[in-house]
């Protein structure tokens, strides 16, 4: 029956993929909410049950995450470098540049060109 299976700790899920079949023992640590793992070559894992530290998210306010991030962005230790995000801002730039320009160019051409009563017939305002 499935009602009646236990379900998997992530600190498990994360564990079978980090190291697969060389893990001999996993244990649960239910005080700290990890996964432990002892592999074939004697040495340990560990892994968070949990995606977000719980503890570490109520101690801190949304400002202080943000300028956390702030400095981590001008000290350059994000995961995503600070060339790469300059990069896809500009890329953004330029796309909604365009984007706004062809907007802007096919409902001039619309207007200066398009028959009145067939626009309003097709935006369905004569029953």
């Amino acid at each position: 029956m499935r009602l009646l299976q236990k379900t998997m700790p992530l600190g498990e899920d994360i564990l079978l993929a980090r190291h697969g079949s060389s893990i001999v023992e996993m244990t649960q640590d239910r005080k700290n909410n990890l996964t432990r793992a002892r592999l074939v070559d004697g040495s340990t894992d560990t892994a968070s049950n949990f995606l977000v530290s719980l503890n570490a998210m109520a101690a801190t306010t949304p400002a202080e995450r943000f300028t956390k991030v702030a400095g981590d962005y001008s000290a350059d230790r994000l995961p995503v470098s600070r060339q790469e995000i300059r990069f896809m801002a500009k890329v953004t730039g330029i796309w909604a540049v365009a984007s706004t320009a062809f907007i802007g160019a096919l409902g001039w051409v619309i207007f200066n060109y398009g028959d009145h009563e067939s626009l309003v017939g097709m935006m369905g305002t004569t029953f």
